[in-house]
C-alpha cells in the first residue's frame, strides 16, 4: 500500500503519455517511469542506471580487408615484395579516403612492425577497393618469421561503426633472412 505523499509524489512528476510505478523489496527500491518516445530504469540501491532516450543512431561507415594476398615465401632483409588486398566499405555511410596499412608482425615476440601501405579513395556503402601496394623489409628487422598483416583505415582517420575489424592476416608466413654477401 503506498502512501498519500508517495502517490502524491508519482502524481506530480507524470506527463502526458507517460507511466511511472515505484517497487520497495529487498535489495532497494526500483523505479520505473516510461514515456511515449524514451524509456528510463533506475535502480537506486545498487546505483546502476540504464536510460534509452529513442534518439537515432547515426550511420558510419565499416571498413575491413576484405582480402589480402600471400606474401613470397622467404625476402632478403632491405628488400620489398608486392601485396594484393581488397578493402570494402560494409558500414551505412560513406568513408573518406583513408590508407590500408601493411605490417609485419613477429612470430617470436608478436613485435608489429609498419611496412607499407596502399591509398583508399572514398568508398560508399558497399563498394570495395582493391590494389596493389608495397612492403618493405627494413635492413634493421629482425631474421625471424613474420605474418603479413593488413589493416583498412591505417591512418585511423575514419570514425567506424565498428572499429576491431580492420585487420586480416595472410594465409601463409614469410622468413625474413639475412641477405646473401655480394659475389
Amino acid at each position: 500500500m503506498r502512501s498519500r505523499k508517495a502517490k502524491r509524489r508519482l502524481k506530480s512528476k507524470r506527463r502526458p503519455g507517460s507511466f511511472a510505478s515505484r517497487w520497495a523489496g529487498k535489495g532497494g527500491s526500483v523505479r520505473v517511469q516510461v514515456f511515449a518516445a524514451a524509456f528510463a530504469i533506475v535502480f537506486t540501491s545498487s546505483a546502476i542506471a540504464f536510460a534509452a532516450t529513442g534518439a537515432r543512431v547515426q550511420a558510419r561507415p565499416d571498413l575491413v580487408v576484405s582480402s589480402i594476398s600471400n606474401p613470397p615465401a622467404v625476402v632478403f632483409q632491405g628488400n620489398s615484395f608486392e601485396v594484393h588486398d581488397g578493402t570494402r566499405n560494409g558500414g551505412h555511410a560513406t568513408a573518406g579516403r583513408t590508407v590500408t596499412q601493411y605490417y609485419l608482425v613477429n612470430r617470436a615476440d608478436g613485435r608489429r612492425t609498419p611496412a607499407g601501405r596502399r591509398s583508399v579513395p572514398r568508398l560508399t556503402p558497399g563498394r570495395a577497393s582493391s590494389g596493389t601496394g608495397t612492403v618493405r623489409t627494413l635492413p634493421s628487422l629482425v631474421f625471424g618469421t613474420y605474418s603479413l598483416v593488413a589493416c583498412a583505415d591505417g591512418g585511423r582517420t575514419v570514425r567506424e561503426s565498428n572499429e576491431r575489424n580492420n585487420c586480416r592476416t595472410a594465409a601463409t608466413t614469410v622468413i625474413v633472412k639475412k641477405p646473401p654477401p655480394p659475389a
